[in-house]
């Protein structure tokens, strides 16, 4: 039977990319999204299931996770990928924008792991793979808020790690660089991304990270060789 891998934030960018790549592996992905009609759409052209899930709700967050091991069963891994950009001055942020940040970044990504983790840790096994930013291994300029949203994960995803190895489940984290995705036009940001991974690119770097199941990767970093130039 094949692997039943949550997926959140999967409707576009790597997220996208991710779910296809595991379907191509061999897994069953089961991606989740804040928009009702693009995880329709992408379920079925899938053939999975699909979850409408906005990961800064805590109450749809409970919800959610209980219906997918209801109607799915066991949950093998989880790849807490949903995440949303915020840059400029840190004096020019609304409270909001820094509230929605914090949500779903750092809240959201807390949430679903203590949703779906325990029955790993019950099962002896699973994976749990963090998307998290080179963001949260230096520090610079106009991303105070995203980095220390990032920052929290980054400290957040080692003390699992530590924590749930020995009772054999993995806790990971990928630190991409730049990865050519609408995240950045979404917060109205305009990017040059000809120097950024592609999607396809990061998917493959959390997909080996997923199957070699002797190893915990700690700190998993990588960006597109164009990015140096």
């Amino acid at each position: 039977m094949a692997e039943k891998i949550v997926v959140t934030g999967a409707t576009s960018g790597l997220g996208r990319a991710l779910v296809f790549a595991l379907a191509e592996a061999g897994y069953q992905p089961v991606p989740t999204g804040r928009n009702a009609q693009k995880v329709a759409a992408l379920a079925a052209e899938l053939g999975v299931a699909g979850y409408t899930l906005d990961v800064s709700d805590p109450a749809a967050i409970s919800a959610v996770s209980a219906q997918i091991t209801q109607e799915l069963g066991p949950i093998d891994g989880l790849i807490n990928n949903a995440g949303i950009w915020l840059e400029g001055d840190f004096e020019t942020y609304s409270a909001p924008q820094i509230q929605a940040v914090i949500d779903t970044n750092t809240t959201g990504t807390i949430l679903m792991t203590h949703a779906l983790l325990p029955d790993m840790l019950a099962r002896g096994q699973g994976t749990v793979i963090n998307t998290i930013s080179t963001g949260a291994l230096y520090s610079r300029k106009l991303i105070s808020v995203y980095a220390a949203s990032k920052w929290a994960i980054r400290g957040f995803t080692g003390c699992l790690e530590v924590e749930c190895a020995p009772k054999g489940v993995r806790v990971m984290g990928f630190y991409p660089g730049k990865i050519a995705s609408n995240m950045y036009e979404t917060a109205g940001i305009e990017r040059d991304l000809d120097m950024a991974m592609t999607p396809e690119q990061g998917a493959a770097m959390v997909l080996a990270m997923l199957q070699d199941k002797g190893m915990v990767w700690s700190h998993v970093s990588g960006r597109s060789i164009n990015d140096y130039v």
